[in-house]
């Protein structure tokens, strides 16, 4: 199955790049410090996380340098996340999106939630033209993880990574269906039968990846092999050949 690149980098060279906010603006607060791992603490207490981002350690020095700066807000969801966090973008006084200006330094990676599904597709946008041009963790190979190399598996277990490789074959049980990449024991794929349809609305069948060679993200789960469970279609990529993902597989 060949299906079209969801996001080329060309026009992105092209054009000078509108780095919009995902959000809807509501506001301003001023940064008072950034934690160790990019979380930021706003001067009136608060702490927020910018959504829909993994972001690489060199970032959080990238944001340390608009310590105390005024930002306009755009929350992505009216309640905090789990551990008390506002999950939001930020405008700079450039107006420029502060996570789009991560993306395309290569401080940030997508890693696709439903707070930020709206501006996913214009982020892998960003994303590949950061990876086309080697900024950021885009010049170092060793990025994007071959789904055959089962020693770097294991040591990224929990942690949110890509791999590349091809589906060997594609399976499934009641409520789960599966993409093996390797034999048994290798890495997989995983997707809830419940997601099917969401996938096909957006192009992508399932069953008709075997064979093909994909990009994949998500955080990775080695308690059973090691595997990636996936629920947005934006979380699985096509690749048109090794070149593209920096390693074999």
């Amino acid at each position: 199955m060949r299906f079209p690149r969801l996001y080329p980098f060309v026009l992105l060279l092209a054009e000078p790049w509108a780095a919009q906010a995902c959000g809807v603006v509501s506001g301003e607060a001023r940064v008072r410090e950034i934690a160790p791992r990019g979380e930021i603490v706003l001067a009136d207490g608060r702490h927020a996380r910018l959504g829909g981002l993994w972001l690489a350690p060199q970032a959080a020095a990238a944001l340390a340098q608009r310590r105390g700066d005024q930002l306009r807000l755009a929350p992505l969801d009216r309640r905090p996340d789990r551990w008390g966090r506002l999950v939001a973008d930020f405008v700079d006084r450039d107006g420029q999106s502060v996570a789009l200006d991560l993306i395309l330094r290569g401080l940030a990676l997508v890693r696709p939630e439903p707070e930020t599904r709206a501006c996913e597709a214009e982020r892998l946008e960003a994303e590949e033209a950061a990876r086309a041009a080697g900024e950021g963790v885009w010049a170092s190979p060793g990025v994007i993880l071959a789904a055959t190399d089962t020693s770097a598996l294991a040591r990224a277990d929990g942690r949110f990574a890509l791999v590349a490789g091809v589906v060997r074959r594609v399976g499934g049980a009641r409520a789960k269906v599966y993409l093996d990449f390797a034999g048994r024991g290798g890495f997989s794929v995983v997707v809830a039968r419940k997601a099917e349809p969401q996938f096909r609305r957006a192009g992508v069948d399932l069953k008709a990846l075997a064979g093909e060679r994909v990009l994949v993200r998500g955080v990775v789960d080695a308690r059973f092999g090691p595997r990636i469970e996936i629920a947005d279609p934006l979380m699985i990529e096509p690749l048109e050949s090794a070149k593209e993902t920096g390693r074999g597989g």
